[in-house]
């Protein structure tokens, strides 16, 4: 049997073992056990295209670590294929390599940028409850210094929609108003854009949501000590504050947990879609969810989305009954008094399941392992799918062997 024929069964037993093992493609990031009343549609683009939607959703949803390891995995195992393909005249070995060479790097970058670029099909999170909202803390538009040209309002909303968010805070960097137009234009539509924003103070950014004007960050930005003052200005007026606390991880200490909630902030971010975030260790995280319980704040999940990379990885889930009856202003107040007075129970984040490793040994190995899980929580569907794939890819090398064989032949010299 040749190679290829041995690869396709092997690869077909893996996904087919996989799904002997399934998991639910989510989990609660603070039980990390699977939701019971939240699922994932999918598009059928995303499951005709399981190889390539599948991972780049994982890409999507990724630390830095992630990035560098998928790209250095696939270097690995592009070397290993052409290493085990032979047949090519050694005169033509180095010139053919190098053209392969080149055409593998093209096709990485191409995928790598459809994954991050285009508005390609998503999946999105639906709940069976009426009652339950599922929105987003932390997004931003055009407006932010770093947002995606052109992302305006509209594109903000028509990207949660997708996703199967029903509101969604717009946190623009130190700017207020991107969502004025849309309440205008497209009032009673989902989903439903709130107004926040998003402060660059010293060491930390905050999130305010429940504003009704722009709030000055400077010169409340010198010193951790003026952010203090802001902070505690800022909940003096009734607003609802969040420490972007995964962005800045490094910047903090338990202690300074502690200094947050005196000032007066209503919780913390524990999961924030964003490539820096996402290099959070899990003991990190541990550590802001054990603060979180013991204050009894509210902690929160966000797309942080800047416009750029498609798929949403997290979502929060509110039990709000009523809520499809209220205005912005109204539902905005519901949510944070409903905080405010919940606590950690009144908020469920519910993100994609990976595998996040704890030291540099497992991050070595995280791009494989996030692979394996991959194909448990793929669905019936997707699994079927990546088993044709597996074939059609084996049948097309098959197809070309011949025709390379027989040039071979062609242009080897007669024998005396």
């Amino acid at each position: 049997m040749r190679l290829r024929w041995r690869l396709a069964a092997v690869l077909t037993a893996c996904v087919a073992l996989a799904q002997l093992f399934s998991l639910s493609p989510l989990v609660d990031v603070v039980t990390w056990t699977a939701p019971p009343a939240a699922r994932l549609s999918y598009p059928l683009f995303h499951v005709v295209f399981a190889p390539f939607t599948l991972l780049a959703d994982w890409l999507n949803g990724g630390s830095r670590r992630d990035l560098i390891g998928f790209g250095a995995w696939a270097v690995v195992a592009y070397v290993l294929v052409r290493l085990a393909v032979r047949g090519t005249p050694p005169a033509l070995r180095a010139l053919r390599e190098a053209a392969y060479a080149a055409l593998f790097a093209l096709v990485l970058a191409a995928f790598v940028a459809w994954g991050y670029w285009a508005p390609r099909p998503i999946p999105r999170l639906v709940v069976a409850d009426p009652d339950e909202l599922v929105v987003d803390v932390h997004s931003h538009t055009a407006l932010s210094h770093d947002g995606r040209p052109g992302f305006g309002a509209a594109q903000n909303a028509w990207w949660h929609a997708r996703a199967g968010f029903d509101a969604a805070f717009v946190t623009d960097h130190n700017v207020f108003g991107a969502v004025e137009r849309w309440r205008t234009d497209a009032a009673g539509r989902r989903p439903r854009l709130l107004d926040g924003e998003e402060v660059s103070l010293s060491g930390v950014h905050v999130l305010t949501l429940g504003i009704h004007a722009v709030v000055p960050y400077q010169p409340y930005d010198a010193s951790w000590d003026s952010t203090g003052a802001l902070i505690r200005r800022l909940h003096a007026d009734s607003v609802f504050l969040v420490p972007t606390l995964p962005e800045d991880w490094r910047h903090h200490t338990g202690a300074e947990f502690g200094q947050l909630s005196e000032w007066g902030v209503d919780g913390f971010e524990i999961w924030t879609s964003s490539p820096q975030a996402m290099d959070l260790p899990p003991s990190a995280r541990r550590t802001v969810i054990a603060w979180s319980r013991l204050e009894n704040h509210p902690m929160f999940g966000s797309t942080d989305m800047h416009g750029y990379a498609n798929t949403a990885t997290v979502w929060n889930l509110v039990r709000l009954p009523g809520w499809r009856a209220l205005g912005d202003g109204a539902l905005t107040r519901a949510l944070i008094d409903h905080w405010r007075s919940g606590g950690v129970a009144s908020n469920q984040v519910v993100a994609l399941r990976r595998w996040i490793p704890e030291t540099r040994l497992g991050s070595a190995f995280s791009v494989p392992l996030n692979a394996a899980l991959l194909l448990r929580t793929a669905s019936r569907p997707h699994a079927a799918l990546l088993v044709v794939w597996i074939w059609l890819v084996a049948l097309a090398g098959s197809r070309r062997a011949p025709a390379q064989l027989s040039s071979a032949s062609d242009r080897a010299p007669p024998t005396a």
